[in-house]
């Protein structure tokens, strides 16, 4: 039952005022996030150098032998707060990178059981916004191992990226005043094809920015659905759903308590539109590897060591 309290009122009324609190969004977010009053608006423009991290998906690929395409995901790298930035988007993509010259050694899972770091496909300068609305998919660029957030980068191949699918696209207002207090993330699984959902299932996290100060971050964990208590009619397959929203309400929502790899499971939370106002679903995890983290706003200086949650 919902109860009306004068905070409740209070906090309502508040946020009918847009030039005195920014409120924070409900969860789960809408995959396209992106406000009306943009401003700038998405034209031709946030044009600059749009770096984008692999995350591989499962196949039967041996990561020994050389390759000259690979598919997966992509995310925006990296995200900045300020306004008049070109890169004020968390974006992720689904896309095909084929590559002018043979690789060999790139961590294909299952076989590869972790990413270990970065790889990164890197094109000339060109406009986000023409990205956003797919006036623009296909990009040539550098495939490195590594980036200006890694000890190592060098040149693999030059490549091609053709853009198959506009997966999250999440805008980052710098005057945000309300953030999350939980840390929450957004889910990416590493197979394709889950079907039947059996076992641990293997997911990539993308923490949600929302609120200065931030941090952008990508971990590798694992989530077995046979430690899931079911809630208001979510199913297991709401757990590897592309782009599924997950908090962990035990952690604050801050740099030095973020999700780091650990022996230890913790409890998340999986926030559906079936639960967004009553009880979540909850599950265990274990978390892999970290394999991206910078804070931001400006995105430049790697993440500090963790205090102990």
């Amino acid at each position: 039952k919902f109860c009306v309290t004068r905070t409740t009122m209070l906090i309502v009324l508040l946020c009918l005022l847009p030039f005195v609190v920014w409120c924070q969004p409900s969860l789960p977010l809408p995959a396209h996030d992106i406000p009306k009053s943009l401003n700038p608006p998405l034209a031709n423009g946030r044009v600059d150098v749009h770096g984008w991290l692999w995350l591989p998906w499962e196949s039967d690929t041996d990561p020994s032998k050389p390759v000259h395409s690979l598919e997966g995901y992509f995310y925006h790298h990296t995200p900045e707060f300020w306004t008049n930035s070109p890169h004020d988007f968390e974006i992720m993509v689904s896309g095909k990178l084929t590559l002018d010259n043979p690789v060999s050694g790139l961590p294909f899972p299952p076989a590869a059981p972790l990413v270990g770091t970065e790889y990164v496909f890197t094109p000339p300068a060109f406009s986000l916004d023409e990205l956003i609305t797919a006036k623009v998919i296909n990009y040539e660029g550098r495939f490195t191992n590594g980036s200006f957030d890694t000890p190592q980068r060098y040149l693999l191949s030059n490549a091609e990226l053709l853009v198959t699918d506009m997966i999250t696209v999440h805008y980052l207002e710098q005057n945000a005043t309300a953030g999350y207090p939980h840390l929450p993330y957004i889910s990416y699984p590493r197979n394709q094809n889950p079907n039947p959902v059996s076992g641990p299932q293997h997911l990539y996290f993308l923490h949600l920015e929302e609120q200065l100060p931030e941090f952008d971050q990508i971990v590798h964990v694992t989530i077995d659905p046979s430690t899931c208590k079911w809630q208001g009619g979510d199913v297991v397959q709401d757990l590897v759903a592309v782009g599924a929203t997950f908090v962990i309400r035990s952690i604050p929502n801050d740099v030095l308590h973020r999700l780091v790899p650990s022996s230890n499971t913790l409890t998340v939370e999986l926030v559906t539109d079936a639960t967004r106002n009553s009880q979540h679903s909850t599950c265990e995890m274990v978390v892999l590897e970290e394999i991206h983290c910078v804070v931001v706003p400006d995105s430049f200086a790697n993440c500090p060591p963790v205090k102990q949650y």
